[in-house]
């Protein structure tokens, strides 16, 4: 199974509470915290770490710290217990997801107006025939986003691989050998989010307040 958490902060926490948050935090992570420049932005940052801490929690029955996390040479985060995990977040939705079985990608992304001419190199050519036929444009536009990156962060490399590289309008996509199971998650309206995994398998959601 795919636990997927999420959250909306819908209330900013006042000083003496990220102040708090903040002192769980391992000094590495307190500190990437604090470069943030808004308040809501470091909750954010903050809110997806505990949201990885309620997924590993139901996937696993070890005790995990933050001063266990590593990360790869692309950055992408892990522990050493055989549970895979990946964040997302937008506007004011944080997402976590995880799964003790092959690798997991999650990425959601509120959809708003942009000019699509600044991204003529970031899908193939398929790809653009279906956001333009589409009934919305900024909504096909942010489907296949969201579908790719979640595709990208399951692979671990990111957006270090090209994102032309990667044709992400069927569920089922093949990259370098490996299969990536693609699968819609509902969050909240205006905001598309997908799951890609390795694995294909049940997504359950659960809620949690922050």
């Amino acid at each position: 199974m795919i636990i997927c958490c999420h959250s909306d902060i819908t209330r900013q926490w006042d000083e003496q509470e990220l102040i708090a948050t903040l002192s769980l935090l391992p000094p590495a992570l307190r500190e990437a915290a604090l470069r943030k420049r808004r308040a809501i932005d470091r909750q954010i940052h903050i809110a997806g770490k505990f949201l990885m801490f309620e997924v590993l929690r139901k996937l696993t029955d070890d005790d995990h710290t933050l001063y266990e996390l590593k990360y790869n040479a692309h950055k992408r985060p892990y522990f050493d217990n055989g549970a895979d995990f990946n964040i997302s977040h937008s506007g004011d939705r944080v997402v976590c997801c995880g799964t003790t079985s092959g690798m997991v990608g999650v990425d959601i992304e509120q959809v708003k107006a942009i000019n699509l001419d600044e991204y003529p190199d970031y899908f193939t050519q398929n790809e653009w025939e279906y956001i333009h036929g589409h009934a919305d444009e900024f909504e096909g536009f942010y489907n296949l986003w969201t579908r790719k990156e979640a595709v990208l962060k399951a692979i671990g490399t990111g957006f270090h691989t090209p994102l032309n590289s990667v044709d992400v309008v069927n569920d089922i996509v093949k990259y370098d050998g490996i299969t990536y199971y693609i699968q819609p998650v509902e969050i909240a309206v205006g905001y598309p989010c997908h799951i890609a995994s390795t694995i294909k398998d049940e997504v359950k959601l659960i809620p949690v307040e922050l």
